[in-house]
Order: structure tokens, then sequence, then C-alpha cells
């Protein structure tokens, strides 16, 4: 996943949950905001990793 665009939408539903106050948009935003969490750290983990050109 793109974490840039997990950022956007994590943002856009925060803003629309401070407008509309309505509680499902409050998890569309957490749950956004924690799989970009989880990328950013997956991808973090994953960068040093050694790629076998010998296949």
């Amino acid at each position: 996943m793109n974490t840039k665009l997990l950022m956007i939408i994590a943002f856009l539903f925060f803003l629309s949950w401070k407008k509309a106050e309505d509680s499902f948009l409050l998890f569309c935003a957490l749950f956004a905001a924690g799989l970009f969490v989880c990328v950013l750290i997956y991808r973090f983990e994953n960068t040093h990793s050694v790629v076998d050109d010998d296949t």
C-alpha cells in the first residue's frame, strides 16, 4: 500500500469526522491511521533485506 495515500485518506476521514461528528468516520480515520503506521513499520523493517539474484 502507498503510505502517502493512507495518510491522505486518514486525514480526510478525520476532517469529515470533525464536521459531521459521526463515530463511524472516527473509526475509519483511526483504522486508516493504524494501517498507515503498520505499513510504515513494515517498510522500515524490510528495506535492508538482501536480494538474491541467483534464481
